[in-house]
């Protein structure tokens, strides 16, 4: 069973950051398995500084929160001690951590380092043989010797290159030693700060279950009754808010469809003016959608639908 954390102002939040071969189990398992697209509300870790996609925690409508609880797929907590000031044990487990990373972030750099220094301490050590042994490449030799002392040179200076072996790999050593401690130690304002996808020091033991009381009224009831109807046919379905309705509907996943349905929630005895019904004619004639009335007859709970289609629109019928 899938938890849902209730926010201070009442959201229905999947938080948790769970991850099985690189997929966020929990929001995806919702999505493909139940068709509950819900709305992610937060920001990337990786790219925080963007607002085109954005990451976890997802926020559920009160209408896919209460369908998924009639099917016994998530339950609802609260944690309190989120809402209060972190107790002398959280305060003490947080600097500990911090510490730890700190510890860890310095190991790691002073690794990286030390393997980028081991592709040149040889050409260290190198230069500093061919300072001793008086080679330069750059330089011209003196004129006026003869092959034969150039020779007697080379001899002999293969000789100490011998005798210099034992002294260069201490050397080596040496030099490794001397970059590395050159190294300033990582302080804390250049340490990496760890974004936490889910609270780290929740126990089970401060969670609280919740009373949900959606739908409460008659126009909530309207509308979840709607969801349902419209979820059991198989739909995906969204808020319809940027397109002035109650839900949008879809044919399949809304990432790989357009949504074909926007649906309005009306009270099923009050009556509609001519103005609204041309507007909502025009308003989906405009996105080529239908939009789709949707009422609750009293003492029912079978919902009536009424699509509206401009003549000549090219939306797709509702059925």
């Amino acid at each position: 069973m899938i938890t849902v954390q209730i926010s201070k102002d009442g959201k229905p939040l999947i938080w948790s950051a769970e991850v099985f071969l690189y997929v966020f189990v929990e929001w995806i398992r919702l999505r493909e398995e139940y068709r509950i697209v819900g709305g992610l509300i937060g920001v990337l870790p990786n790219l925080p500084n963007q607002e085109v996609l954005n990451g976890l925690p997802m926020s559920l409508l009160p209408e896919e929160t209460t369908l998924l609880l009639e099917k016994n797929i998530i339950c609802l907590k609260t944690f309190p001690s989120l809402s209060r000031c972190p107790g002398e044990g959280v305060v003490k487990a947080f600097k500990h951590h911090c510490r730890s990373v700190q510890v860890e972030q310095a190991d790691q750099m002073k690794e990286e380092r030390k393997s980028a220094l081991l592709g040149l301490v040889d050409k260290i050590v190198e230069g500093r043989r061919r300072k001793r042994l008086g080679l330069d490449t750059k330089k011209k030799r003196k004129k006026g010797k003869s092959a034969e002392n150039t020779d007697n040179d080379a001899e002999e200076k293969e000789k100490i290159v011998e005798l210099l072996k034992p002294i260069e790999e201490i050397e080596r050593k040496t030099v490794l030693d001397e970059e590395l401690a050159k190294i300033p130690p990582l302080s804390r304002e250049n340490t990496l700060v760890q974004t936490f996808t889910t609270y780290p020091w929740l126990s089970p033991e401060d969670a609280c279950p919740v009373n949900w009381t959606f739908p409460s009224n008659e126009e909530e009831r309207t509308r979840y009754l709607t969801f349902k109807d419209l979820w059991t046919k198989g739909f995906y379905i969204t808020t319809g808010h940027k397109f002035g309705g109650d839900f949008l509907v879809y044919p399949g996943d809304p990432v790989k469809f357009h949504s074909h349905f926007i649906v309005v929630c009306v009270s099923y005895t009050n009556s509609m003016s001519v103005h609204q019904l041309i507007s909502y004619g025009r308003l989906g004639s405009s996105v080529r959608k239908t939009v789709v009335l949707a009422s609750l007859p009293q003492d029912s709970s079978e919902v009536k639908f009424q699509s509206i289609k401009w003549a000549g629109s090219s939306a797709v019928p509702f059925s």
